[in-house]
């Protein structure tokens, strides 16, 4: 080989290395979590991640005590930016009176730092098995302020803030203030998503039905949905007051609607994964930017598809990659960011992949759940450390 030639190839490896470090984004630091004390076994199994007004990290989730001693309770963790614990915080719902599994199921922070959950409970009362649900708050030091049943049905699916009030959603919509006392409560068929417009009226969608309520609980509209939509739903608004809506179908594969102000179907849309499998479906995920465009996630174990559409359903792009989804941030320079799987991502506003950080070894598929502050990136897993199953957070700096 000629010098020029040779010379010619070092270029254009050098050339290649430099992208593909350019696309791999290193933690800044990486942290396990576990409850367990002595030898106990436990297993750490995440909901969410969130940043408070101070800059710290909250994950929180479930702490199991596995063996014949079987416990599962809530569970809180606050770390500061340098991953350094600040408090930890296991809290019992049955509080000794009878056994109950507890799981947290969303939270949401308020400008003050303090942490605000709803989750599920598995009861066990006097050889009588039952369900409930539950809505808590846990101070910025780790106090639990206090705890409100919700109901006697696992239906606590999602948590929002707007304006001091808190919007739980699942068999009813309840809002209360930020002292737990309930301000109003609105029965409709079962739903997974709430989300509130600047006037206050809340919009829920489920399997069935995807519905607008006023601030005062009147009903607005009521859209009837297609069969064989999957309970687990997502809803996103523009400012118009319009929504979109998205499910995973029965068929296996994505539906995505948007509806009009005046709760009319407007366009659907039909999406299959991005391959094919029988196994573990990710979340059907839509969030809507600043431009009115929509982002939808969908996945499942093998595969994952973002498709952008505009505020008239027209589909501007897709990106696909392997691996399930379980979370998306867009940004503020219309950039999202993808978690599960232990596979995070980060493409353009216009679909360009950008970078991807390298495989989480061990982390579980039913998991994952990412928060920005600024330019950094926080995500969480569970993930197995040493054997166990621990709570996993990593550091990132966006590039």
């Amino acid at each position: 080989m000629k010098k020029p030639d040779l010379l010619a190839l070092l270029l254009i490896l050098s050339t290649f290395l430099l992208s593909a470090c350019k696309n791999e984004i290193t933690p800044e630091w990486e942290r396990f979590y576990s409850q367990a004390q002595a030898d106990e076994s436990r297993v750490e199994w995440l909901s969410n991640v969130a940043v408070d007004s101070y800059g710290d990290i909250i994950t929180a989730g479930s702490t199991v005590l596995t063996g014949g001693q079987r416990t599962q309770n809530v569970l809180f963790v606050k770390q500061d930016s340098n991953g350094s614990i600040i408090w930890t915080r296991e809290y019992d719902l049955a509080q000794g009176a009878y056994r109950s599994d507890d799981k947290i199921t969303d939270i949401v922070l308020d400008d003050e730092g303090n942490i605000y959950a709803v989750g599920v409970q598995y009861i066990v009362q006097n050889d009588q098995q039952r369900y409930g649900s539950f809505i808590l708050k846990v101070d910025r030091y780790g106090d639990v302020n206090w705890v409100r049943n919700l109901s006697d049905q696992e239906d606590a699916r999602d948590i929002e803030i707007h304006s001091d009030k808190l919007y739980v959603t699942g068999f009813a919509s309840q809002v209360f203030n930020l002292n737990g006392q309930r301000l109003l409560k609105v029965n409709h068929e079962k739903a997974w998503d709430i989300e509130i417009d600047a006037s206050g009226d809340f919009y829920v969608v489920g399997a069935k039905k995807a519905e607008k309520y006023a601030a005062s609980g009147q009903k607005r509209w009521s859209v009837a949905l297609q069969a064989g939509l999957n309970p687990q739903a997502s809803i996103a608004l523009r400012q118009d007051g319009s929504a979109v809506i998205a499910h995973n179908h029965d068929d296996r594969t994505t539906r995505v609607s948007g509806i009009s102000s005046n709760g009319q179907i407007q366009w659907n849309r039909k999406y299959n994964p991005a391959k094919q499998s029988y196994g573990f479906p990710g979340p059907a995920l839509v969030k809507t930017d600043w431009r009115g465009n929509s982002i939808i996630s969908l996945s499942n174990d093998r595969g994952r598809r973002l498709v952008k559409l505009d505020d008239l359903g027209k589909e501007l792009w897709q990106a696909t990659s392997t691996g399930i989804v379980h979370d998306f941030l867009i940004g503020d320079d219309d950039a999202i960011y993808a978690v599960g799987g232990g596979v995070n991502e980060k493409y353009a506003g216009d679909g360009k992949f950008i970078a991807s950080t390298r495989p989480t070894s061990g982390t579980q598929i039913t998991t994952g759940s990412i928060a920005m502050d600024g330019d950094t990136m926080y995500v969480a897993y569970s993930a197995v450390n040493n054997g166990d199953i621990d709570f996993y957070l990593a550091k990132f700096i966006d590039q």
